[in-house]
């Protein structure tokens, strides 16, 4: 039996047989037939080895490599949750439990539930391993929770008790983690051990990871300076992590039979940042980080996790040096997360200010729409998010967004996805209300969401089978699950707007203007350069 024993819910510990943002599946409704069979067939069980998890969520992977600066490796043990029996034993102390989306608060699993009033997988499954967990462990072993969806537990104090969780961890805390052990151990450690940002660690504190992560994930930096005022990550120190760490970290993953690198960051064009003032990427640091990682034996491609759009639209140039690196093309698309968050300059200049830089607030749309077709271009596939009922927002906002996803679209072969998410007050708007969309949706905001989903529907159509990089049969069963899938999806969205009394407007001329900034980003290229 094993002293510390670390896991995850199934929904963190599958690869979604890597298909580009399948991952939100996990927040689809538990308690329906259709979603179980979409999620079974999306989310295949994991490799394992006796029970010990091949690959694991990095976050897990970074407290493993903490862990193993003072235990033994046998003493440590990072296994899938339906092996829990095999590891938890009279020695075992705490039983350690990652967790992205624990009571199902997440902006994706609020939106996909109607504002909570079903019940997602993520919530699902955490509750199951939690049950699971207090069954198996001796008397005096702690189940302790940490993890990015800890802070959930702070809207919901009173699920700590009620789940019979020991302790939650928040926060980073490289730096800090043998010592909350320690206390966790001695009973001196309090219900909720909350790190703030300004004790976030340095970067010498931060280990590499020793195992293979989910995804083959390596960070490459933390924080953001861009501060939106719905964004957690904002309060957070801005740091990037060495190139040494970046490659021993990608090499660990490469050994392991990943052959694609997942840099994630929270804004990868912030990468060595040097201009705070408008945010001109770092063009020669980005490219030297994405060569130094295609050079890694056993590496095939690579792509980030998210980015700021006004950064490409402000540098082109970095996106085609880029997409030479990556040996991007017509069956080799880039995937990247991006937030779209809203079409309305008003809410822009309210809540993130800094967003559009180095472009002003107001020419945001415009922005958008160049920055799309330079991606398309040159073969990155963006999945943009949007996010309803931010505070202040009126109906004209939302139909600002409206129009917006209707440019895109009217784009010649524009290839995106775009993905409606409920506000969750987090960041400096802690303390308003959720945007409980069952609740507080309008006719506006009911148009954004229809408009998102009917066009994640297209692309399934069009693209999922090309996406997909699996066998022939899997492919298929696949592509009909996502293709049934998606039209039970909008079946559902058509007849909530019905019964609300909500019409779909449809695309008006706004939707047919052309759009250009392309004399200001060559200009700021120039003196960027």
């Amino acid at each position: 039996m094993v002293k510390i024993v670390l896991t995850a819910d199934p929904t963190l510990m599958t690869d979604y047989r890597e298909l580009p943002l399948a991952t939100f599946f996990s927040c689809i409704p538990y308690n329906s037939y259709i979603s179980r069979m979409a999620y079974r067939v999306l989310a295949p069980n994991p490799p394992q080895n006796g029970g010990y998890a091949i690959r694991a969520p990095y976050g897990l992977r970074k407290f493993e490599a903490l862990l193993l600066q003072r235990y033994n490796q046998k003493d440590v043990a990072v296994v899938l949750p339906n092996h829990l029996e095999k590891f938890v034993g009279p020695d075992t102390e705490i039983i350690g439990i990652h967790t992205m989306d624990p009571l199902g608060l997440g902006p994706v699993s609020m939106t996909f539930t109607m504002g909570g009033r079903m019940l997602p997988f993520t919530k699902a499954y955490f509750e199951q391993l939690v049950n699971r967990s207090n069954k198996v462990k001796p008397h005096n072993c702690k189940v302790v929770v940490g993890g990015m969806g800890s802070w959930q537990f702070e809207f919901r104090p009173e699920a700590i008790n009620e789940l019979e969780i020991d302790h939650v961890v928040m926060g980073e805390c490289e730096n800090v983690a043998l010592r909350i052990f320690d206390q966790i151990l001695s009973g001196e450690a309090s219900e909720m051990v909350k790190i703030e940002n300004t004790q976030a660690p340095n970067i010498q504190n931060i280990p590499p990871i020793v195992n293979p992560s989910m995804h083959g994930m390596v960070e490459v930096m933390r924080g953001c300076p861009r501060t939106c005022s719905f964004c957690e990550v904002a309060l957070r120190r801005y740091r990037n992590i060495p190139l040494d760490m970046i490659k021993k970290e990608v090499e660990v993953n490469a050994k392991s039979g990943h052959t694609n690198a997942c840099l994630h960051s929270d804004d990868i064009f912030l990468y060595q940042i040097e201009d705070r003032k408008t945010f001109i990427p770092n063009r020669d640091a980005l490219l030297e980080l994405f060569r130094m990682v295609m050079n890694i034996q056993g590496i095939e491609s690579a792509s980030p996790t998210h980015g700021t759009i006004s950064a490409v639209a402000a540098d082109p140039l970095m996106i085609e040096k880029l997409s030479e690196i990556l040996r991007s093309g017509p069956e080799r698309w880039i995937g990247l997360q991006a937030g779209l968050e809203t079409g309305s300059a008003a809410l822009m200049k309210s809540h993130m200010s800094r967003k559009a830089l180095p472009f002003k607030g107001e020419d945001w749309q415009e922005v958008l729409i160049e920055s799309l077709e330079i991606l398309n271009k040159n073969y990155w596939f963006p999945a943009f998010t949007i996010m309803m009922g931010l505070p202040g927002e009126t109906p004209e906002d939302a139909w600002a967004t409206v129009d917006l996803i209707d440019k895109m679209e009217a784009l010649p072969n524009a290839n995106f996805i775009i993905a409606p998410l409920s506000f969750v007050p987090v960041g400096v708007l802690r303390g308003k209300e959720f945007y409980e969309i069952d609740e507080k949706v309008d006719e506006a905001n009911f148009n954004v969401a229809y408009r998102c989903w009917r066009h994640i529907l297209l692309e399934i159509d069009t693209h999922l089978w090309s996406l997909a990089r699996m066998s022939f049969l899997s492919k298929a069963i696949v592509n009909i699950t996502g293709r049934i899938g998606g039209r039970y999806i909008m079946r559902i969205i058509e007849r909530y707007g019905r019964l609300r009394g909500f019409k779909i407007r449809k695309p008006g001329i706004a939707a047919t203007r052309s759009y250009s900034v392309h004399a200001r980003p060559h200009r700021l290229t120039a003196s960027a350069r």
